[in-house]
């Protein structure tokens, strides 16, 4: 729906984060709500893919997720362990889920002896997916954050400085909104809240003087 409606002009969007949640748990949900399977806490690791999980590197974490057949034996290739993906245990994404304890066991221990940026690079040759999990400096450095301009400066009057904040990541026809302020410093729209509720300027002044508020001023 394009949001528009002739006869008002819009639409009212209630957009609910507990329901947002929910439709997030996807498989997950799938698999309660048509077979009543309550999934069990699985950390980073897939209910019903193997391997599709983060594993520790020489120096740091990665995700490694192989959706099929095709894809663990490139990933088994990729790993110098070819002879892997024929093996009876691991040969079909079913028998890799029946023994993931003990593909995981070997898997842990083969990722530790090389880097993240190692099985990065190998990885892209292949078509199995291995991305590093990025701390929040890598993250905000990523060069997908620096083409989406998402960090912006906004300037705080009170403060007399500049801020950085996280745009909006939501472009609307290619622009980004522009409106972005410092958050407010306390007290500060407290009177532009209360004349709006009714509350007169001597209202307000006595309300300050006994300390029940702060304006900011």
């Amino acid at each position: 729906s394009s949001g528009i409606n002739a006869e008002y002009g819009g639409q009212h969007i209630d957009v609910s984060m507990f329901s947002t949640q929910l439709s997030m748990l996807v498989n997950v949900a799938s698999n309660y709500l048509n077979s009543n399977i309550i999934a069990k806490p699985m950390g980073s690791s897939h209910l019903s893919i193997v391997p599709y999980q983060a594993f520790k590197t020489a120096n740091s974490y990665l995700v490694v997720a192989a959706n099929n057949d095709t894809q663990f034996k490139d990933l088994c290739e990729a790993l110098g362990w070819p002879w892997l993906a024929s093996n009876p245990m691991f040969s079909t994404n079913e028998l890799r889920v029946d023994n993931r304890v003990e593909l995981l066991e070997l898997l842990n221990k083969r990722f530790l002896e090389e880097t993240t940026e190692y099985w990065t690079e190998v990885s892209k040759s292949y078509s199995f997916t291995a991305t590093p999990i990025n701390n929040v400096q890598q993250a905000f450095e990523h060069p997908q954050a620096v083409y989406s301009n998402v960090v912006k400066t906004v300037h705080s009057k009170s403060d007399n400085v500049d801020i950085k904040v996280v745009g909006h990541p939501v472009k609307f026809d290619g622009n980004d909104p522009d409106r972005y302020e410092a958050p407010p410093s306390l007290g500060q729209h407290t009177s532009d809240v209360l004349q709006e509720l009714g509350y007169s300027n001597e209202e307000i002044r006595e309300l300050e003087k006994k300390k029940i508020i702060e304006t900011g001023g």
